[in-house]
């Protein structure tokens, strides 16, 4: 993905930011292993994310913008490790917790 590509992805979902806190890179036709996503410092971007952990799952709802309809049940963990590269292309492994762990599986 260019910066471009992923310049676009990080707009898009500043765009629709009043119904979304996360998206991947194919939702606007780019078939990338790539999400952006929200976080209380402002949006981030991984490539290639990897969930290496996951702890403490509970069951909550969640709509998409790729799905028409009512929020649909899921089960999610409150704490995950994800391995990823950043838009350097530099391995990185970081732990989430709460909403945004959420967000980003």
């Amino acid at each position: 993905m260019t910066a471009w590509e992923w310049q676009d992805l990080l707009d898009t979902l500043s765009d629709h930011r009043a119904e979304c806190v996360g998206m991947a890179a194919n939702m606007i036709g780019f078939k990338k292993c790539i999400i952006a996503f929200t976080t209380p410092f402002g949006n981030m971007l991984m490539y290639n994310p990897v969930i290496v952990k996951c702890d403490k799952p509970y069951d909550t709802e969640e709509g998409c913008l790729s799905l028409l309809g009512d929020p649909r049940p899921t089960k999610r963990y409150e704490v995950i490790e994800v391995e990823f590269q950043d838009v350097n292309f530099k391995k990185k492994r970081q732990k989430f917790t709460g909403f945004t762990a959420q967000i980003i599986q």
